[in-house]
């Protein structure tokens, strides 16, 4: 088996970023924090293999008769480690979906998979949607949270209320084509909607592919939504699993909650390379608005790069693993 050059230099990448991130939390306080968590790191880790099991089967549900040309094993493996390169990519998660269309394109062709890890991507983003809404409902409704956290919870809702409709219209109708069209009509974007115009088949490929799922494959598609969106509500016990472990006795809405805001946060603060400080600031002010001391988030957020580590070295051995012709 050859292994193509540029997997390799994706496995270099994160290799690299992930002996910088060991190298910067030190190895004795990973060692330290590893014991202090004891069974909680092994429950998380294994908790975070069912979500990646749930995420490939939710794209593999988005690939339709293409899937039969993948097995589902090497989609799992492609599954993890793009997540892992999203993890490691400095700034803007998104690294991991070039290598995601490379690692398909050897089986679908470069324009399906494209398609494809658009698709996919739209229904990730769905689920994660739907998840952050329902936990900004139910605390809202079952937690006392400061006026200026619900307010916050408050207008965060109305945002992702925003992001589900216009996703949604996007699977429905398209947006390639259209954000293209809509280019043409601002004055100092004319220039680079008249570069894409050579695109514009390109667009309508991509706008049919979207959209084929929606119209054609509703029950799968509505399914893959729902199983993106468990794997986020196994996302948030998380959270519950490490504060059980230490035994701070904490209830499922609370712990929801803190996914909630962390994420909220990490994803307005999505230019700090690789998230260093936003999600355990995110989880200080959470705790501190549960009347939790604040530290803990400290302790929560280095567990939980303990457990990225795990995953960033299993998927960068399944770069070279998954590795064909």
């Amino acid at each position: 088996m050859r292994i193509p050059a540029l997997k390799i230099g994706f496995f270099v990448f994160g290799l690299a970023a992930f002996v910088y991130l060991a190298l910067r939390f030190g190895l004795d306080q990973i060692a330290g924090n590893i014991q202090r968590a004891g069974w909680s790191l092994l429950a998380i880790v294994l908790l975070w293999l069912v979500v990646y099991l749930l995420n490939t089967f939710a794209w593999m549900l988005t690939l339709g008769t293409d899937g039969r040309k993948i097995r589902f094993g090497r989609l799992f493996m492609v599954t993890v480690s793009g997540f892992v390169i999203n993890y490691v990519t400095p700034v803007v998660a998104l690294g991991g979906e070039p290598y995601r269309v490379s690692a398909l394109a050897e089986s679908m062709g470069t324009g399906h998979s494209i398609s494809a890890v658009i698709v996919y991507r739209m229904v990730h983003l769905l689920g994660h949607m739907f998840a952050l809404l329902t936990g900004i409902i139910a605390a809202l409704i079952v937690l006392p949270l400061p006026v200026s956290v619900s307010v916050t919870m408050a207008l965060g809702a109305v945002a992702v209320g925003c992001v589900i409709i216009i996703t949604l219209l996007g699977h429905r109708h398209g947006f390639f084509e259209k954000l293209q069209s809509g280019l043409a009509r601002i004055t100092i974007l004319r220039r680079l909607a008249a570069l894409l115009e050579k695109y514009r088949s390109n667009f309508k490929e991509m706008d049919r592919a979207i959209t084929v799922p929606y119209h054609h494959a509703r029950g799968k598609f509505l399914l893959a939504i729902f199983l993106e969106y468990v794997s986020r509500i196994c996302m948030a016990f998380e959270v519950y699993i490490i504060l059980r472990g230490i035994g701070i006795q904490v209830d499922p809405v609370p712990a929801f909650f803190l996914y909630v805001l962390y994420s909220m946060i990490i994803n307005l603060l999505f230019f700090i390379p690789l998230n260093l400080g936003a999600r355990e600031g995110g989880l200080a002010l959470g705790l501190e608005s549960l009347s939790l001391p604040p530290l803990l988030g400290v302790y929560l957020g280095v567990v939980m790069r303990i457990r990225e580590f795990f995953w960033i070295l299993l998927g960068l051995s399944f770069m070279l693993l998954s590795g064909h012709k």
